[in-house]
């Protein structure tokens, strides 16, 4: 997922760099970029490491659009997101496992999976995201 991101950004940051427009490079590259890393993220039960590690790539994007390091970069991330990245990823989590929940009744063995695994884990991913 992280290097279709790579290959995505860097083809679509070499031609967009010219507009010599920060804000409109990120929204192109959100648009066109964001979705790589996030593809079937929900599915995938990632641990902290692996969250860490995509929300580093997206970080690293957006320090090469404004050209900043270190902390510059979280305080543009803060700026210019509506939505940080690791929300990203717990919020498709929980609609993953909300929909689950809904709809597991026509199917046995997602019934059986959810009830097994997905009801736990929905309750943690929804009790993190209330702090």
């Amino acid at each position: 997922m992280k290097s279709k991101f790579y290959r995505a950004f860097n083809g679509l940051f070499h031609h967009a760099s010219k507009l010599k427009d920060e804000l409109l490079v990120l929204q192109l590259v959100a648009a066109n970029c964001k979705p790589h890393p996030l593809y079937a993220t929900e599915a995938l039960n990632l641990n902290v490491t692996q969250r860490r590690s995509l929300d580093h790539a997206w970080q690293c994007a957006v320090s090469h659009i404004f050209n900043v390091t270190g902390d510059n970069v979280h305080f543009v991330c803060n700026m210019t997101e509506s939505v940080p990245f690791h929300d990203v990823l717990l919020n498709r989590n929980i609609n993953f496992l909300s929909n689950i929940q809904k709809y597991h009744v026509a199917q046995s063995v997602l019934n059986y999976l959810f009830c097994s695994v997905g009801k736990r884990e929905l309750f943690v991913l929804l009790g993190v995201r209330q702090f």
